[in-house]
């Protein structure tokens, strides 16, 4: 009788340490799974520009290419070389795509959580980067703010759509047109200008989203003309192109290199009208300043020309996407 019950608790102990042994093994495993996890997920991107001027190892961030933030990030120093007192240079930026298939990424750059400004970087079709726009201070496209009231106005709203399995999409079609895609089953989608709320027609952007084409799965080396220096923005006064009309029936002013603007009377209203394809630009619009960009040796320039700005959103865009589809006109000829 002894001898079984001392066989029983040499069993139960062997059991025991077996357990603990297949325990231990497992939590091995466990650990080991979890550590290789943690490995196999890429750190966060640097954000703050005082970061890559120590380090330039940007992380990989699956909402923009390590090109588009290295791209983004220079641009945002350059931007501080006129706007030091706005802390571009150590602001932290935040990218979301805008797509499908156009190659865009919205960068928002806030200091101490304050919006002080925005950029849209796209993609050409050969795959070098531009900056398409880019905007100062507090507002921005694609402003929750905006796009709510913007679906009051459709007797809709962002906790309905969610309840109903709707979906918003952020879009932007080269050249301007930054907007919302508001989708709803069962229902057809709606398009909403994202710089201004208006609500856009239907037929005019799917024809527009027909036209693009799809653009190349990458994108090349960012650092091409990174080593821009800024002028300070010259400011004129914003105005309702809306509330005077004679600039439609004057002839368009010839304003395709700096010293025409500079040369311009300080005093006229100018608006910038893209006459049938001003759908794609939200115009027409007031103009309310011009900001000039060159390289070291003043051998490259580029003008951005700011429009906008009295019932949207101002928006500094090239004088040469604005020459390509439209044309600038005197409120006061």
């Amino acid at each position: 009788m002894e001898r079984n019950a001392t066989q029983w608790i040499l069993l139960r102990r062997i059991a025991t340490i077996t357990l603990a042994m297949l325990s231990c093994a497992a939590l091995s495993t466990f650990w080991s799974i979890a550590s290789a996890e943690d490995r196999s997920v890429p750190p966060l991107p640097l954000t703050s520009l005082t970061d890559l001027e120590e380090s330039t190892a940007l992380q990989h961030d699956k909402f923009a290419p390590l090109a588009v933030q290295e791209f983004a990030h220079q641009h945002a120093i350059s931007l501080s070389s006129a706007h030091g007192e706005s802390n571009w240079k150590k602001a932290e930026l935040s990218f979301t795509p805008l797509g499908p298939g156009t190659h865009s990424w919205l960068v928002q750059a806030a200091f101490e959580d304050k919006l002080i400004g925005y950029m849209i970087i796209s993609a050409t079709d050969q795959g070098e980067l531009m900056l398409s726009e880019y905007g100062l201070g507090e507002h921005s496209p694609y402003d929750r703010e905006l796009l709510s009231h913007a679906l009051e106005r459709q007797h809709l709203g962002l906790t309905m759509l969610q309840a109903d399995g709707g979906e918003i999409q952020l879009r932007y079609a080269l050249p301007l047109l930054a907007y919302w895609k508001v989708e709803r089953p069962n229902h057809q989608a709606l398009y909403i200008d994202a710089t201004n709320g208006d609500l856009l027609p239907s037929a005019t952007v799917k024809q527009i989203e027909t036209a693009i084409k799809p653009k190349i799965s990458s994108v090349t080396d960012a650092s091409v003309n990174s080593s821009w220096l800024v002028d300070s923005v010259q400011r004129r006064p914003t105005f309702n192109p809306m509330n005077n009309l004679l600039w439609i029936t004057s002839k368009p002013v010839k304003l395709t290199r700096v010293q025409d603007w500079t040369q311009l009377h300080k005093e006229s209203g100018i608006v910038y009208s893209a006459n049938d394809r001003n759908v794609s630009y939200g115009g027409p619009l007031p103009i309310g300043g011009y900001q000039l960009w060159h390289n070291s040796t003043k051998v490259q320039s580029i003008l951005y020309i700011a429009i906008g700005g009295h019932n949207s959103t101002q928006r500094f865009v090239p004088l040469d996407t604005l020459l390509k589809d439209g044309q600038f006109y005197v409120t006061n000829p």
